[in-house]
């Protein structure tokens, strides 16, 4: 069971930045559903507060699926029902895609691709944990060498996963090249729970052209979402203008302020801010204005300077 409806556009899980804030943002201009950032398991499981935090959501940003990753299958147990009892999200997601040099080294996120029984075990144990519906992200593999979505997909799905998530680049890409619509269509051929695409979704072309070409279920926006939260409306057909943007970015910064106080959301915030600024008329300048921000004001002040250079 897949808890969204078909060619549903997501908001996809990125570490330090799809907080509540972000993901409230998203819902309201047009993400039929959201993941969260990525949360250890093991912090799970020894009762960690900044993990804890990473869990909570509001009522706005349903439906969500909370995301975890780990290999040690005890963690990940106690994860699954610590998750299901106390938020009962849309769904559990599993990171077995993360690129990161941390977590790979650790035999997280993608480093499972190299590790398929442990990997079965893995998404066993989240099965076993919890009633909701449970998803795989991964990708088309750790490099060049050793591309095996296609049966992976197939251990996700043998295991119970009820979908899963696939960015069809390698762990050795990271981000460069061009996400291989070709791998996905091969996942969606193999298997036949559905599967949601990731990588290169930006607007309205590249959505079509990925739903079109490869018959996935849905699609996830990651990076294209970057100080473009209205990119889901977008892509249905609605407008904004650069001026609306930029004040949608206040409006952004005003729930993690609510979230988090002013001192921290504002600090936290600034990545975003560059983000809303990109393409602006001297935004080399207002960029390095971001860095410094320290409050509400001074973000305020830099976004009515942005919009200054619009013409």
């Amino acid at each position: 069971m897949i808890p969204f409806k078909k060619n549903s556009i997501i908001l996809a899980p990125m570490a330090g930045i799809t907080d509540s804030g972000f993901r409230q943002i998203c819902r309201k201009y047009g993400a039929d559903a959201v993941f969260s950032e990525m949360v250890s398991a093991k912090g799970i499981y020894y009762k960690d507060k900044k993990s804890y935090s990473l869990l909570d959501y509001s009522k706005e940003e349903s439906p969500i699926s909370l995301q975890i990753f780990g290999r040690d299958t005890e963690s990940i147990k106690a994860a699954s029902e610590y998750i299901t009892k106390k938020y009962s999200p849309a769904s559990i997601d599993i990171n077995m895609g993360c690129p990161a040099p941390k977590i790979f080294q650790n035999g997280d996120g993608c480093a499972l691709m190299k590790n398929p029984e442990l990997a079965f075990e893995i998404i066993s144990a989240v099965k076993d944990n919890t009633n909701l519906p449970v998803s795989v992200k991964f990708r088309s593999g750790v490099d060049c060498n050793s591309i095996n979505a296609v049966d992976f997909a197939i251990i996700c799905e043998q295991a119970g996963a009820d979908f899963i998530t696939v960015h069809p680049r390698t762990r050795e890409q990271f981000y460069s090249g061009k996400a291989d619509l070709g791998i996905l269509k091969e996942v969606v051929a193999a298997v036949r729970i559905p599967v949601i695409a990731s990588g290169d979704i930006a607007d309205k072309a590249s959505y079509d052209c990925v739903i079109s070409e490869t018959g996935v279920h849905s699609v996830m926006i990651g990076r294209g979402a970057l100080g473009n939260p209205t990119v889901f409306n977008e892509i249905k057909g609605i407008s904004y203008t650069k001026q609306q943007k930029l004040d949608i970015a206040l409006e952004h910064l005003l729930k993690v302020i609510q979230d988090k106080g002013e001192r921290i959301a504002v600090k936290e915030f600034r990545k975003h801010l560059m983000w809303y600024v990109k393409g602006v008329k001297h935004s080399a300048k207002i960029k390095n204005e971001c860095c410094k921000a320290e409050t509400f004001n001074d973000c305020e002040s830099i976004i009515k300077f942005a919009k200054a250079q619009i013409f």
